[in-house]
């Protein structure tokens, strides 16, 4: 999950013609021949799994403790792990899906599938309906329905998920005189940011910068509980058509003017930019109070220090009033999916690993990382809920604070759009120009991309 959070390929289009020019040239592990690469006949099988998240400590704890579980298991089975940071990943992912050179497994998110898969004639992942349904998973994994596309799934949700809250020091809000209950909208929020600041001290670890959370992070929290789409109404749902695009509606921009102010304010947000990871080690070093995160920050927290867990809090993200009404935050649940390559040679090999991570067994390993496991009978279990009381919020945020999720559009166009809005939240949030021209030009660029 990313901590990551996400990002969709930026500026997809652009690259497929760039990648196309290497395609030649490339050579995949994952076209060696069976006798090269191994087999079912004893000899040993190579697996590749690329995904974004390994550079970050929980990830990299869990991935490597379920590979070494598993090898150990299946001696004629090996399983390297590549990809890129975060930021880097996707444009990475484009030009290999077009080249043929993806890894046998790519571990993405669920609006992720459609746009990937697509890169190549006939689809770039293979269809998993009957290994799912074969293997009884369908209805045991959270977010498994969100891994379809055109009524088919492409991925196998058995990793981990989550979705995001409000981490704080409980003593920075005490000695304030907070008390986080009474942080009921997002101007309560503000008024308690603006009230922890001072010298060299910040109310709010926000990302102000290149990094795709100065986009995602304001619309997570602000925009789309009052709007219900970024991208198009309705919880982001069709027709995906040009003349739907949302970006600019009246809800949105006021909350990007909104968004705005919460930044301007000295005691709110630090001077400067700033990515993810600083804005983590600012949370860290006590030098901000909150920091919006989801359930792999308690496992980078525990990696961190330890001893900072006894002081770290967390609570829902705000309502949102707007025009007299209240909104409840509908922030997105992102599990991690996991699909294969068409152009793997050891299909099966990668479905049994795939699998076996949904079992109690491999569940165990992901939750010592401080992250949530997509088994929905293991979380349920006494012993999960009395030994993760941190990561049980985050179920209850969902169940009692949040409406239902909206996640971006599951479309090939996603990662054109993504990076339209990445840059005019750039403009608004860095660069500090006007909300609404600023989003009607989005909105100009969002419908061309859909005229294609």
């Amino acid at each position: 999950m990313k901590s990551q959070w996400k990002k969709r390929s930026a500026g997809l289009m652009g690259l497929l013609l760039s990648a196309s020019m290497v395609i030649a040239g490339c050579a995949s592990s994952n076209q060696t021949s069976s006798k090269e690469s191994g087999g079912k006949d004893g000899d040993k099988v190579t697996l590749t799994f690329e995904t974004s998240v390994y550079p970050e400590a929980p990830h990299k704890k869990a991935l490597d403790a379920l590979i070494q579980k598993y090898t150990e298991k299946n001696p004629n089975i090996e399983i390297k792990i590549h990809g890129a940071d975060y930021e880097n990943f996707w444009n990475k992912l484009t030009t290999e899906v077009v080249s043929g050179t993806q890894g046998d497994i790519v571990q993405v998110y669920p609006e992720n599938i459609s746009t990937y898969n697509s890169l190549a004639d006939g689809g770039a992942f293979v269809n998993l309906d009957d290994y799912i349904k074969e293997s009884e998973l369908e209805d045991k994994l959270v977010g498994q329905e969100l891994s379809k596309v055109d009524g088919s799934y492409y991925a196998v949700s058995s990793y981990a998920w989550g979705t995001t809250g409000i981490f704080y020091w409980k003593s920075m809000f005490e000695k304030a005189g907070i008390n986080p209950d009474d942080i009921k909208t997002i101007d309560d929020l503000k008024e308690a940011a603006a009230k922890l600041g001072g010298k060299d001290q910040y109310g709010f670890a926000s990302v102000v910068g290149s990094h795709p959370f100065v986009s995602s992070e304001w619309y997570r929290l602000v925009a789309r509980p009052v709007s219900n789409g970024i991208y198009f109404p309705n919880g982001e749902t069709g027709p995906y058509e040009a003349g739907k695009i949302n970006v600019n509606s009246k809800e949105n921009i006021w909350a990007a003017e909104w968004w705005q102010d919460f930044l301007a304010d000295s005691k709110i947000t630090a001077p400067g930019t700033r990515d993810k990871k600083v804005g983590r080690e600012m949370f860290w070093n006590k030098q901000a109070a909150m920091n919006m995160d989801g359930p792999w920050f308690i496992g980078m927290t525990q990696e961190r220090d330890p001893s900072l867990m006894d002081d770290l809090g967390i609570i829902p993200q705000p309502v949102v009033e707007y025009e007299g009404q209240e909104y409840k935050p509908n922030p997105t649940m992102y599990p991690l999916v996991a699909m294969i390559s068409k152009k793997s040679k050891h299909v099966e090999e990668a479905w049994d690993f795939l699998e076996w991570m949904a079992s109690p067994e491999a569940q165990e390993l992901i939750v010592s990382s401080g992250m949530i496991p997509s088994n929905k009978e293991f979380v349920a279990t006494d012993k999960y809920k009395s030994e993760n009381q941190v990561a049980v919020k985050f179920a209850e945020f969902l169940e009692n604070n949040y409406a239902k999720a909206v996640m971006d559009p599951p479309i090939p166009q996603q990662g054109e759009l993504s990076q339209i809005m990445l840059n005019a939240a750039q403009d608004m949030f860095v660069g500090k120009k006007d909300a609404k021209s600023t989003m009607n030009e989005a909105a100009k660029k969002m419908e061309e991309v859909m005229e294609k």
